[in-house]
């Protein structure tokens, strides 16, 4: 929905933030609000998404927000987002993001105080550092502080930056949900739940429609949005032949919605690849092959719509990744789920989060609503991962939850990642072949200064192109590896 940024210093100047907005404007390209007061300059670009969004600014007196995100507490009157975190600022004070219900990530100027906030699942991405004079900056995307921080930092989730104070983390007030003692009672709650946050998501009529890869996340929500608004389209993409497109193409019409369906080949993987990983801030090739066909997505989704619905995050929570099948006790599989979900905010919803904004597309994720999280890490791991005619079938629950919404090639389908499920993975060696030399991979070290292991020939392409962007190593160490096996 928005980019922010801004620098707080201790000269009683106005410090021209434009160009950091400038990087970032792709956020949100239909309005700029600034703010300036004796120790902080700051701006907020939104896209326009509806009345009850706003546009990322509010002020009261000494206190000023500035937001990207979206807010889902209650509303007492007419009152935007950034109001909504306003409001609750002025009764909390710094512990105001444990009041916060969405995703979201914040500035708030409090009189000589700044502080900066992210939500507990980290949806919504933060930057902060330091520039060569010692004044404290941050942003949205890495990329506008390229020119500015000397050194970089991301502000995790579930944290507080004081600028007085410094790094602090707060308890979320997650929602009071439990789970039922019998199976077919969770199944029938977790039903609601995602039922009720999906139209959490489109009651203020911004969602243009859904993105629809045919696999069983972005199939539920794409059925669901359906139940509660049947005019709203989907939308695919893939190479030529693509699993996904096959399977998406049977889900819309068992929907019977519209589907918006874009192919794409090589030459244009090729072409977007060092864009990609500019817009991605990452080299890991997990991240990035997947980016690769995000980005095309956002950028065919963007000639209909600014905002859309995604399935992102059923996999960290439900249990999805074929990995668990390989470990050998429940307990190891819940300790693997919770590392997956602690670092899915700087790879599967980093890539998420670049490849639907670096074409102006806010994304909507119904799966990780506060109230499906809360409930979904009860959930026993056994009724997630279960063992049907002697195999174990990923996000069992889930599949349970929503069978009769689904063909049954789409409630039987097993997880294939993204860029397998769209073919871009297939292309990768012919895309990078004459971009690569194998024997330079060889002789080069696979061990980057920030400590890392650069896996394969392609993943040293993209640590190229990410250096070109990015050269100062406190970049390099911010880029998080979604495979924890690598």
């Amino acid at each position: 929905m928005a980019g922010l940024a801004g620098i707080r210093g201790s000269a009683e100047k106005e410090i021209d933030v434009a160009p950091l907005l400038n990087c970032i404007v792709h956020r949100g390209p239909d309005s700029r609000r600034m703010y300036h007061s004796s120790s902080l300059s700051a701006g907020v670009v939104a896209s326009h998404l509806s009345d009850v969004r706003g546009d990322g600014f509010a002020m009261k007196g000494d206190i000023a927000v500035l937001l990207d995100g979206e807010i889902c507490n209650d509303r007492n009157g007419n009152v935007s987002d950034a109001e909504i975190i306003l409001r609750t600022f002025e009764k909390h004070g710094r512990n105001f993001p444990a009041y916060l219900n969405g995703a979201f990530a914040c500035a708030v100027a409090a009189g000589d105080r700044l502080y900066l906030a992210r939500d507990p699942v980290g949806i919504r991405p933060l930057y902060w550092g330091r520039t060569a004079a010692g004044d404290l900056c941050f942003a949205s995307e890495m990329k506008a502080l390229s020119r500015t921080a000397v050194d970089i930092y991301e502000l995790h989730p579930s944290t507080v930056l004081s600028s007085n104070d410094g790094v602090s983390m707060y308890l979320p007030h997650y929602p009071d949900v439990s789970i039922p003692e019998r199976f077919a009672d969770a199944v029938g709650q977790l039903r609601e739940l995602i039922f009720s946050a999906v139209q959490r998501r489109l009651e203020d009529g911004a969602a243009g429609g859904c993105f629809l890869s045919g696999g069983l996340d972005s199939s539920i929500i794409a059925a669901v949005m359906n139940q509660i608004d049947p005019s709203l389209p989907v939308f695919t993409v893939g190479i030529e032949g693509a699993p996904d497109i096959e399977n998406a193409v049977l889900m819309a019409k068992h929907l019977g919605v519209q589907h918006h369906v874009y192919v794409y080949d090589a030459r244009e993987v090729k072409e977007i690849l060092p864009e990609a990983v500019r817009i991605l801030e990452s080299f890991d090739e997990d991240c990035i092959v997947g980016a690769i066909a995000n980005l095309i997505a956002s950028s065919f989704a963007a000639k209909s719509t600014n905002c859309l619905l995604s399935g992102e995050g059923g996999d960290e929570l439900f249990g999805g990744y074929h990995l668990l099948k390989d470990l050998a006790t429940d307990g190891e599989r819940l300790q693997m789920m919770k590392k997956l979900i602690d670092i899915s905010y700087n790879t599967a919803i980093q890539r998420l989060d670049r490849a639907m904004m670096g074409n102006s597309i806010t994304y909507r994720v119904p799966f990780l609503d506060p109230e499906v999280i809360a409930y979904a890490l009860q959930i026993p791991v056994q009724w997630k991962i279960h063992p049907v005619n002697g195999d174990l079938v990923e996000k069992y629950i889930l599949r349970e939850a929503f069978k009769d919404l689904l063909p049954t090639e789409i409630y039987q389908r097993r997880k294939l990642r993204f860029s397998m499920g769209t073919g871009t993975e297939n292309l990768m060696d012919e895309v990078t072949g004459s971009l690569i030399d194998e024997q330079e991979f060889d002789k080069e070290s696979q061990q980057t200064k920030a400590g890392y292991f650069l896996n394969s020939p392609q993943e040293h392409l993209y640590y190229r192109i990410f250096k070109y962007y990015f050269p100062h190593i406190s970049f390099e160490k911010l880029v998080g590896r979604w495979d924890p096996n690598k």
